[in-house]
């Protein structure tokens, strides 16, 4: 037997941890466009990010913002970034890769503010 290192779903962490806010209150908060497609939404994909060390990994994180118009759905992103950077515990190390980028979606032209961070993450011991 041997040891190994078992990571958090991070997407999953960034979700709940930004359904905890008062900002976004209210707000579906995912990793999937809901079968529904509500007028406003939040979207969290991991899109990459590497094992630092024997212990951490560097997850890349993209938070996607829709809504019907430009003004929200950037106000969305930059409240996302807010908690974001504001975040520790579980969700930590928080670094942004660059601001937010205007993304409307290409299939359904609907608005959409994207922007990637990189978000550190504990990993725990298993056995192997």
């Amino acid at each position: 037997m041997a040891e190994g290192v078992k990571f958090p779903d991070v997407p999953q962490l960034v979700c709940d941890h930004l359904r905890a806010s008062p900002l976004l209150t209210g707000l579906h908060i995912g990793t999937k466009v809901p079968p529904t497609r509500p007028a406003e939404f939040i979207l969290v994909l991991r899109t990459g990010g590497p094992r630092e060390t024997i212990r951490s990994e560097a997850a890349q994180i993209t938070v996607e913002a829709w809504a019907q118009d430009k003004a929200r759905a950037s106000s969305l992103l930059n409240d996302a970034r807010a908690v974001l950077n504001a975040a520790d515990a579980k969700v930590f190390g928080v670094r942004e890769f660059g601001g937010p980028g205007d993304l409307p979606d290409p299939t359904t032209a609907q608005i959409r503010f994207t922007m990637s961070f990189q978000i550190r993450a504990r990993g725990t011991a298993v056995t192997v």
